[in-house]
């Protein structure tokens, strides 16, 4: 009887290991077929649990048995499922994500490092939800992106970083638990010793990863400005030193903080002079209160850098700065200052230079005499009853003592004189007139117009240059004026593309397009900078039309602006141009209509270059209009390239070029193609290069527009070479409808326009 049990109990396990098998077999369909429906993008079946539970080691399985493909294919399309509308899906698309990276982490799956931080930043764009495992999630891509750069994997990165800072400060808007998680992985990811490999590469000229190194550390935050700021304290190196200064203040306004506390522990003052030239390249004159106490700096080098910093920094209390700085600053000084100030007519400005003389005793001896002289020369453009007074006591004064051959005693009385003839002129009552007239009027129109008005060291303040002759004269009998102040000058916010003021930004724009000025001698850039017209567009207004023929030139200095290219029917999608992009090129360099439209998207700043204005200092200046050729050829090669496209008269390259990771496209019937197809390149440029696929579906543009490519390159003399770029168009043209184009910008042009590319990869 014992026997018969122990055979039954065993023939009951063998039964149930044969149902498991079976059950395991048919679970594998069942996963299979559920696979095959979600790689046609129908993500309701992640519904299925038992789909969601075995997707993960489906895809790991699938990419141990040599099928990475497959695997590949499958995380492009959780990236979608994971941007989807319906949140269920999402929640569990990234519960399928989570497990997978989670193993990818403990195995250390290298390659698929990228992928995985992709589509997850990608979702953290999307996201406007705090949905389960969020948190979880972030901090395993903190992990993965931590890898990568460690590995220096930066070209892979920069666009991601880039990303998760835009999501931390605000620039993509998200709700405060998204970002206060965001922001944690963004600020995790700057450890000291990834900062410093960082820092030492953007410090060695010669090495080629220099301009990526600079980009991490921008858009690495807070504590990259920290190291930032302590690496420039204890740098011993001049050059090095240099460089950081320009570096530091592109991370932002976040590096002040770090700049006020370094600034407390009272550095040497070459370390205070260094931090206040950092603040008056952040551009925004309310930072000036952070500087204003070293006016009175023992060292008159920190000194002189606050008047740098309060002439650079602008604003509509640059004038009222500037004076308090002559009162207070050493006098050693004083002398530059009392002609640059001379530049301006107010009382306000004539007061203070009185103020001063009046003090003259107290006046370092060494330069007192000197400093004098200027003071009666200038004084003589200010005719008020006070300097009169002055002028008349110092005369006397130095007659008694220096008698009447005195230098200082003859500028005086010429001064005094001058004065007289303008006070005894109806037109220059103003100066004198009731009631300090002029210093209000300035005062007005110094806040109407902000630096505009008096700025930037230029005679702008002159009532005659705002207001005609009877105008000055009913300011003087005290009436008032038909027209107000916003009749004479609009507000900028007011007039769309109108000219902005002249000093906006332009610290900011010289940062912006450092590598365009390098190229240039000083009195290149001095002409050329000059001619510079800044603009600003408003949201959704047109710039220039396709079509157009346009010579202006854009420099985008802030901003968003969309660019668009339509054939009869059919429209080739541009990404957008952002801070630090041109275009234009070929309007303004082969005299061609403009191929795209351009449109801004937010409020964008801009300076135009004008082409005749360009011929005439080109005229003085052997070689400028070849590197502004050469620049323009290098940066703005999408409307280039389609110009060519478009051209029949221009033979296309026509080699074969293999495209791998292809199989997010689709055939015309909606089938996802190969992983590996093969397209053909069309045309090239310094700054990228047109190929051609011969799928036609309509979602193909909008699936490949921005992605990150890697493009392998033949050099003339047959050496090999990847460069980095984006997809920055896509689409059909009328001419060729069976053809989708693809125009692919790199990040970091090559010399000239002889490479073959053989093979991409889309990343």
């Amino acid at each position: 009887m014992e026997i018969d049990r122990e055979r039954q109990a065993q023939a009951l396990a063998k039964a149930k290991e044969i149902i498991a098998d079976a059950e395991k077999k048919r679970e594998a369909a069942r996963v299979e077929k559920g696979v095959a429906i979600f790689l046609q993008g129908k993500f309701e079946i992640l519904h299925n649990d038992e789909l969601v539970e075995n997707l993960a080691s489906y895809t790991l399985n699938k990419y141990i048995t040599d099928n990475r493909d497959d695997a590949v294919k499958i995380l492009h399309k959780l990236g979608k499922s994971l941007c989807w509308d319906d949140k269920a899906i999402r929640e569990r698309s990234l519960m399928v994500v989570s497990v997978f990276t989670e193993i990818t982490l403990e195995e250390d799956f290298a390659e698929f490092r990228e992928i995985v931080a992709r589509i997850l930043v990608d979702w953290l764009k999307f996201e406007s939800e705090y949905i389960a495992g969020f948190e979880i999630v972030c901090l395993q891509l903190q992990k993965i992106v931590l890898r990568m750069l460690y590995a220096g994997q930066w070209h892979e990165l920069e666009n991601l970083i880039i990303v998760l800072q835009q999501i931390s400060s605000g620039a993509i808007v998200k709700n405060n638990l998204i970002r206060g998680m965001t922001a944690k992985v963004h600020e995790n990811l700057a450890e000291p010793d990834l900062l410093d490999k960082l820092v030492n590469v953007y410090l060695d000229e010669n090495d080629d990863r220099r301009s990526l190194a600079e980009s991490l550390l921008v858009h690495l935050g807070r504590l990259a400005a920290a190291f930032l700021v302590q690496k420039l304290i204890y740098c011993n190196t001049k050059e090095d030193r240099f460089a950081l200064i320009d570096l530091i203040p592109r991370v932002g306004e976040v590096s002040v903080p770090i700049l006020v506390n370094c600034l407390k522990e009272e550095p040497p003052w070459f370390v205070i002079r260094n931090i206040i030239l950092i603040i008056s390249r952040l551009g925004d004159p309310s930072l000036y209160e952070i500087v204003e106490p070293y006016l009175t700096h023992k060292d008159i080098r920190v000194q002189q850098q606050v008047i740098n910093c309060i002439e650079t920094l602008g604003g509509k209390f640059m004038r009222k700065r500037l004076i308090q700085a002559l009162m207070n600053i050493n006098d050693e000084l004083k002398g530059h200052l009392i002609v640059h100030l001379g530049q301006y007519e107010g009382k306000d400005i004539g007061e203070a230079f009185i103020d001063l003389l009046e003090q003259r005793d107290t006046i370092a001896s060494h330069v007192r005499h000197d400093l004098i002289l200027k003071l009666c020369i200038k004084l003589k453009f200010y005719p008020f009853q006070r300097a009169m007074d002055c002028l008349r006591e110092l005369i006397n004064e130095r007659r008694r003592s220096y008698g009447e051959a005195d230098k200082i005693t003859m500028a005086a009385a010429t001064s005094l004189q001058a004065i007289e003839i303008k006070m005894k002129s109806p037109d220059d009552a103003v100066f004198a007139g009731k009631g300090g007239l002029l210093v209000e009027a300035a005062e007005e129109q110094e806040v109407a117009f902000g630096e505009g008005v008096f700025g930037q060291g230029e005679e702008r303040d002159n009532l005659g240059a705002l207001f005609s002759a009877s105008e000055i004269t009913h300011l003087a009998a005290g009436e008032e004026l038909s027209a107000s102040l916003e009749d004479v000058a609009p507000s900028h916010a007011q007039t769309a593309g109108q000219e902005m003021p002249f000093y906006a930004s332009q610290e900011h724009h010289l940062t912006v397009w450092s590598k365009l000025y390098e190229q240039m001698s000083t009195e290149e850039v001095n002409d050329f900078f000059a001619i510079l017209k800044p603009k600003v567009y408003q949201a959704n207004e047109e710039i220039v039309h396709q079509g157009e023929t346009v010579t202006d030139l854009f420099f985008i200095d802030s901003g968003f602006a969309g660019i668009t290219h339509f054939d009869d029917e059919k429209e080739v999608v541009l990404t957008s141009l952002q801070t630090g992009d041109l275009i234009g090129a070929e309007g303004f360099v082969q005299g061609l209509a403009w191929s795209v439209s351009l449109s801004a998207q937010t409020e964008l700043q801009v300076r135009v270059l004008e082409r005749q204005a360009f011929l005439d200092i080109a005229a003085r200046h052997p070689g400028l209009e070849e590197k502004i050729r050469y620049y323009c050829n290098h940066y703005d090669v999408v409307p280039y390239l389609i110009n060519i496209s478009d051209n029949d008269s221009q033979a296309a390259i026509g080699k074969a070029i293999e495209v791998r990771s292809a199989s997010e496209f689709l055939d015309a019937a909606g089938n996802p193609v190969d992983p590996i197809v093969s397209g053909t390149l069309q045309y090239i440029a310094r700054g990228g290069y047109c190929f051609s696929l011969p799928f036609i579906h309509e979602e193909n543009p909008g699936v490949v527009l921005g992605r990150q490519v890697s493009s392998d390159i033949e050099l003339p003399d047959g050496s090999q070479r990847k460069c980095f770029g984006v997809i920055a168009g896509a689409g059909h043209h009328d001419w060729n409808e069976q053809l989708l184009y693809l125009y692919v910008k790199f990040y970091h042009p090559l010399g000239k326009a002889d490479y073959l590319c053989h093979s991409l990869e889309l990343m």
